[in-house]
């Protein structure tokens, strides 16, 4: 009998096909063990594959992975070999592991709660039901940011989870606490705990809780998406009241870790004309602070000068374990009448939570004078212009095109590098220009001998500078250099007496201080250096 010319091709397929396909294989070293025994996982496919070809996530719910060591036996072969730790009792299915094109079939082991050896007689205490259902301490975790606030003060609020309680990596559940606000903020940051035999990867989402009333604030525990059994632990927090040292009213009260104002004008003149707008930019910027908890401000009221509202724009962003909120106001002013206008100053109180006393930010008056330039117009004798040929124009315009073609083409071809060059760097710019604007603000406050602004501008500078969350000044990278003038800085700020501060000597020794050896040098001769 004759095969058809199809059928040949379709055996012939399938052949080639199935001696292509990749064979992977596993097996375990004992398939009965105790609680807390280990046992070693081999995958080995017929095929040399790279290190991480192999999916091991279906491993996550059940065991604790240690190191996994990749061979490569011969160029046709490659071997994963798993540590693995049971976390549950019964008989477990360890899922089929894949790679391209092929996965491994499922292996079934049988994990008992009694240990192999005692060295003691007595018999283990029973479980209670509060034990069953507590989660094991490296599933998931919680960590608050202060146990003490004041009413209104933003509290930091951190879930840790481990990816293998989870291989959906769902979010934890978190119940709604009485009385107080749990607003996520920020992405979920990965990373790896090592332990002494195993790592596991985790996730951390970031939240912040705000207190609305006074007393004890009881902060429920965060439960896994994949089981509500597994928990966290829960958290008490004293929440204060506000203090009689405030010096605003209750509706002005505005706890925060840093809160400053600045503003600009468009255009940068003291003389209008009337009927011409003058634009004030106000940025209002509250470290530890929501956008909601940042006030509004007020249009101000000026004789003969329509002001009205061009807009305003709400930022916030988590950076550092720092929420950072930004409001911008855009006031326009327009004079009606000739004669001379003050646009009013702006004084804001806030509550420092860090020094713990009352604080006021403001913004100075300006002066303005509107005047209308008179001009002495002079009629002018109109010259009729000579009659030209067409043909004199379109001989004198293809040249200028030319020309203009030449100019355009020229500047396209100088500002592409340009262009692409910050573009490329703009990250690094504007990573830049903010430090430059903070060293900025840390110098003013020295200028004036302010000890507590320059206090907090250099906590924020150096936090900005080396990427880091700096809460004292001891643990600033140069204090061993600058020592006396840190403790100084230290003493004005936070001593019961009044005392005399110079702060241009300060900053006159940061000036000096150019190369620093950071706090732990990642190399020999490994420096780190200022950029203002």
């Amino acid at each position: 009998m004759k095969l058809p010319y199809s059928g040949l091709c379709g055996l012939a397929l399938i052949w080639c096909t199935s001696g292509s396909a990749v064979q992977l294989t596993g097996q375990v070293d004992s398939q009965t063990l105790s609680l807390g025994d280990n046992l070693t996982y081999t995958v080995t496919a017929d095929e040399h594959l790279a290190d991480d070809a192999l999916d091991i996530r279906p491993l996550f719910r059940d065991f604790i992975i240690g190191n996994i060591q990749v061979t490569h036996a011969s160029a046709t072969e490659t071997s994963w070999v798993i540590p693995l730790q049971p976390v549950i009792t019964g008989d477990i299915t360890i899922p089929g592991l894949s790679v391209p094109n092929a996965e491994s079939a499922p292996v079934t082991i049988s994990v008992s709660g009694d240990a192999q050896e005692t060295n003691y007689e007595t018999p283990a205490p029973e479980a209670s039901p509060e034990m069953e259902t507590q989660a094991p301490a490296h599933l998931i975790e919680s960590q608050i940011g202060a146990e003490s606030a004041y009413r209104g003060e933003l509290i930091t609020y951190s879930v840790k989870v481990a990816k293998r309680a989870d291989p959906e990596n769902r979010p934890p559940v978190l119940s709604s606490a009485q009385e107080s606000k749990i607003i996520p903020v920020g992405e979920p940051t990965e990373d790896k705990e090592i332990f002494a035999d195993h790592y596991q990867e985790t996730v951390t989402y970031h939240y912040i809780i705000i207190p609305d009333n006074t007393g004890s604030l009881k902060i429920p525990a965060a439960t896994l998406a994949s089981d509500a059994a597994q928990m966290s632990d829960e958290h008490i927090i004293a929440i204060k009241p506000i203090p009689t040292a405030f010096q605003g009213t209750e509706k002005e009260w505005l706890p925060s870790a840093g809160i400053t104002i600045e503003d600009r004008w468009e255009p940068q003149t003291s003389y209008v004309k009337p009927g011409q707008p003058l634009t004030r930019v106000i940025t209002l910027t509250g470290i530890n602070n929501s956008q909601e908890q940042l006030p509004d401000l007020d249009l101000p009221v000026i004789n003969d000068v329509r002001v009205y509202s061009d807009g305003q724009k709400n930022e916030q962003e988590y950076q550092n374990g720092m929420l950072i909120s930004r409001k911008t106001f855009r006031q326009v002013f327009v004079p009606e009448k000739n004669n001379a206008f003050t646009a009013p100053a702006v004084h804001l109180n806030w509550w420092n939570a860090i020094s713990d006393r009352a604080q006021v930010v403001s913004l100075s008056e300006r002066k303005f004078l509107a005047s209308i330039a008179t001009e002495n117009l002079k009629e002018k004798a109109v010259v009729p212009a000579p009659v030209k040929k067409e043909q004199s124009i379109i001989s004198y315009l293809i040249p200028l095109l030319q020309k203009v073609l030449m100019a355009f083409g020229l500047l396209i071809a100088l500002l592409t590098p340009i262009l692409a060059i910050t573009w490329y760097y703009k990250e690094a710019l504007r990573a830049r220009y903010e430090c430059y604007k903070l060293w900025q603000g840390l110098q003013h406050a020295c200028s004036v001998n302010d000890a507590m602004t320059a206090y907090q501008m250099l906590l924020f500078w150096a936090s900005h500078r080396w990427k880091q969350a700096f809460t004292g000044i001891e643990q600033l990278p140069f204090y061993s250099h600058l020592k006396n003038e840190l403790d100084e800085l230290q003493a004005a700020c936070f001593s019961g007496c009044e005392m005399t501060w110079n702060g241009r000597k300060l900053i006159k020794k940061l000036r000096r201080t150019r190369v620093i050896k950071t706090v732990t040098p990642v190399s020999e001769n490994q420096f780190d250096e200022f950029s203002y």
